[in-house]
C-alpha cells in the first residue's frame, strides 16, 4: 500500500504509463497476501507425490467442495505471478527500444500485457483441475503423510496433488502420464516467464549502455534506477518462488523424499508479496527521498545539517547554515 501511494504521488514524469504496470503489480501482490492469510495453504511432497492442501476445520464457513476451489484459486494466483514478472521486462524493453515499443507495448497494446497474467492464471488452474485433482489413489498414498504432518485424517482436508508414478501390482512403477503432462505445462509457463525476464532484461542492459551518450544525465539516471529496481524485483521471485517450486516438483519426479523442501517452499512463497516492493523503496530516488523525508518529520532520522567552514592559521570557523550557529 505504501508503494501504491509512492507510485501515485511521487513518480517522476518520465515514468509514463509504466506507473500503471507498477500499480497493477502492487495491487496483485496485495490481493495475493490478503488471500493467502485466510486460505492457510500447506504444501508437502512425499515419495513420488506432492500435495497442496488446507485443513477443513469444524467451524469453517466452507464445506469440503468449496474449500477445494480455494486451493485451486490459490494455485491460479501463483500461475498469474509467472506472467507478472515477464510483463515488466517486456514493457521496459519497449520503453527503451522505440520500434519495439510502437509495435507491441504502446497505447492499447499495454492492455494485452496486463491480460497475460489472467491467461496464465486460467492455464495454470486448468492444468491443476484436470491433471492434479483429487482421486482415490492419491488420497491413500498421502494418508499417512497428512496424519503425520498435521495430525488430521485425509478426509478432513481439501487438496490438489498427484503421484508421478503408480504401482502396477508388481514391484515396478509406471509413469503417470497425466501428471507428467501437467507438470510439463507448468515448466513451460515457468520457462516462458524466465525466458522473457532474462531475454528482455539482457536487451534492456545493452540498450541502456548504448544510449548513455545520447540521453540526458537525468533520463539516464532514472532509466537505470527503474532497471536496477526491476532486476532486484526479479531476483526476489527467482529465489523465493521459481527455484523453490522447481525443487518442490523435481523431488517427487525423482521419487526423492526430502522434508525440508516442503518447509522451504511454504516459507519462501509466503514471504514474496511482502519482500518484493522493497527494491523500489531503496533504488528509485524519488521514492527513497519521500520515505526518508517522512522519517525525518517524525524525528526517527535526524535532519541533515549543511556545514560551511573557513580556516585560519589559529582557528577554524564553521557555520551551520540550518541552525545559524557559528562554532570557533
Amino acid at each position: 500500500m505504501i508503494l501504491i501511494w509512492l507510485i501515485w504521488k511521487k513518480s517522476p514524469a518520465q515514468t509514463g504509463k509504466y506507473r500503471w504496470l507498477m500499480m497493477y503489480t502492487a495491487c496483485f501482490e496485495i490481493c495475493w497476501g490478503l488471500f493467502d492469510l485466510p486460505a492457510e495453504i500447506i504444501a508437502h511432497s512425499v515419495g513420488c507425490a506432492f500435495v497442496v492442501f488446507r485443513i477443513n476445520r469444524p467451524d469453517s464457513l466452507l464445506n469440503n467442495e468449496y474449500s477445494s476451489w480455494v486451493v485451486l484459486v490459490y494455485t491460479a494466483i501463483f500461475g498469474a505471478s509467472m506472467a507478472v514478472f515477464a510483463s515488466h521486462f517486456v514493457y521496459r524493453y519497449g520503453s527503451i527500444d522505440p520500434s519495439f515499443g510502437k509495435k507491441f507495448t504502446s497505447g492499447w497494446k499495454l492492455g494485452i500485457i496486463l491480460i497475460f497474467p489472467v491467461i496464465f492464471s486460467f492455464w495454470w488452474a486448468g492444468v491443476v483441475r484436470y491433471c492434479f485433482w483429487p482421486n482415490e489413489d492419491t488420497k491413500e498414498y498421502i494418508r499417512e503423510l497428512i496424519n503425520r504432518t498435521v495430525g488430521e485424517d485425509v478426509e478432513n482436508i481439501s487438496y490438489i496433488g498427484t503421484m508421478f508414478y503408480q504401482s502396477s501390482g508388481t514391484n515396478d512403477l509406471d509413469f503417470n502420464s497425466v501428471a507428467w503432462i501437467g507438470v510439463c505445462q507448468m515448466f513451460l509457463m515457468v520457462g516462458f516467464s524466465m525466458g522473457c525476464v532474462f531475454g528482455f532484461g539482457t536487451g534492456c542492459y545493452f540498450l541502456l549502455s548504448d544510449q548513455l551518450s545520447i540521453l540526458s544525465a537525468a533520463a539516464n539516471n532514472f532509466q537505470k534506477q527503474l532497471f536496477y529496481s526491476l532486476v532486484l524485483q526479479t531476483l526476489i521471485p527467482l529465489v523465493l518462488m521459481h527455484i523453490p517450486i522447481t525443487i518442490f516438483f523435481i523431488c517427487p519426479m525423482l521419487n526423492l523424499d526430502l522434508d525440508f523442501t516442503s518447509v522451504f517452499v511454504a516459507s519462501t512463497i509466503t514471504l514474496y508479496p511482502a519482500v518484493d516492493p522493497l527494491p523500489s523503496f531503496f533504488v528509485i530516488k524519488s521514492y527513497r527521498e519521500a520515505i526518508l523525508s517522512f522519517f525525518r518529520k517524525v524525528k526517527v532520522i535526524p535532519p541533515r545539517n549543511t556545514m560551511i567552514g573557513t580556516y585560519t592559521q589559529n582557528s577554524a570557523v564553521i557555520y551551520n547554515t540550518k541552525l545559524g550557529v557559528k562554532i570557533i
